[in-house]
Order: structure tokens, then sequence, then C-alpha cells
């Protein structure tokens, strides 16, 4: 039986989060996640009336991928990723990993030719699609917020599958504050914060894929 979580956050993402029309494309790069939750993002997809395309990944073959790397190789991947995602206009990662440090054995230089020779396709996404990212549950995770995997995955869940529509209309008060004020001031046991946030702006991060020039910063 599918966990109805799966259910219930896959409908958000392609509901909500991305707000998918029929006919329209949507790359879903699925990285170690479970089986279940990919079927269940498909079907809420096709329910939509989109198109869903989907591309699983997993980092321990990733993190081989990137050790043998070379500017040929990163180029053709390059041209064949950046023709891809020119084909929709939608794009979802749901990235998990059993290990955080999968890839702390590869190569500073090999990470940085990789990454600077693909950041066309980064740039493309961004700024020409509706997209989301959203990180799965893992052990690895729950150890690094220092709890059992079971707590940390009912926190997810609930965190992210709450009711993002009404928090949403909840945060328009403090945007519109944060954007008139020069002064903040955080007070708390152990905490005694005053700094200045004028000119900087604010934009509620409420859940939703917008394009990049409709925002003021970079989401993940």
């Amino acid at each position: 039986m599918t966990d109805p979580r799966y259910t219930k956050l896959a409908r958000l993402l392609v509901e909500y989060s991305t707000a998918l029309k029929k006919g329209e494309r949507v790359l879903v790069e699925a990285t170690d996640v479970p089986d279940e939750f990919s079927v269940e993002l498909m079907r809420a997809i096709r329910r939509a009336g989109a198109i869903p395309l989907i591309e699983v990944r997993h980092t321990r073959l990733t993190r081989e991928v990137l050790r043998g790397t070379d500017p040929v190789h990163a180029s053709l991947v390059r041209d064949v990723e950046l023709f891809r995602m020119k084909k929709v206009q939608a794009y979802m990662a749901i990235r998990g990993s059993a290990n955080a440090s999968e890839a702390a054995d590869v190569e500073s230089g090999k990470l940085a030719v990789y990454s600077r020779i693909l950041r066309p396709v980064l740039n493309y996404r961004v700024n020409k699609t509706k997209w989301v990212v959203l990180r799965w549950p893992t052990p690895s995770m729950a150890q690094g917020a220092g709890m059992s995997t079971e707590a940390f995955e009912n926190l997810y869940f609930d965190v992210c599958t709450m009711n993002y529509p009404r928090m949403a209309k909840a945060m328009v008060p403090l945007e519109r504050r944060m954007k008139r004020v020069d002064r903040v001031h955080l007070k708390s046991p152990g905490t005694d914060l005053t700094f200045s946030i004028k000119g900087i702006g604010a934009k509620c991060a409420k859940g939703t894929a917008t394009f990049q020039t409709e925002r003021s910063f970079p989401a993940r």
C-alpha cells in the first residue's frame, strides 16, 4: 500500500508548487527516491493533464560520473541536457542521498569544471521554466538533525504537506512590513541580535515555482 503522504505531497507539487496546466511538459529528476513516490508524482502530473518525463538517478552513480569527467564529457552532457530542458515547461527535482558525503572524494577541480560547463542548463531551467527542487528525507538527513529516522520523516511530511496557500496569505503582512523597516531585533534566551535590512527587500518564499525575473533571490 502506498504511503498516503506520498500522494498528498505529489498533489501539492503538481497543483500548488508548479500549478501544471494541461499539455505542459514536465521533467522530473528523482535521485535516490522511493519508486512509490515517483509513481504517485507521475500519476498526479497526468491527472493535471500534463506530460511527465522521468529520469531516475543515484548519487553513487553520479559520483562515478564526476570522478571520470573532463571538458569533452561535460560538454556532451550539457548539450544533451540543455536540449531536453528546452523541450519542457516545468522541472521538478526530488533529491535524496543515503550518504550526504557521497561526492567527498571527487576532485574539486573536476567538480568545478563540470559545474561551469553545465551552467547553461541550470540558467535555462531557473530563468525559463517553472521549477521546484525538493530534498527527500533520508537516514542521513535524520542523523544530521540529531533525530530518529521515523521522527524526522514525520516532521518532514508534516512540514512539506502543510496548508501552503493558507500560510502564503498569512505571510503577506510580514512581507509588507519587512519591505518598510530598517532595523530588526531578534531576542531570545542566549540570543540578542540587531541588524539592518534596509534596501534588501523581501519576498515570500511560499512554496510556489516562479520565474527568476519575478523574484529577488534564487530559490532551491
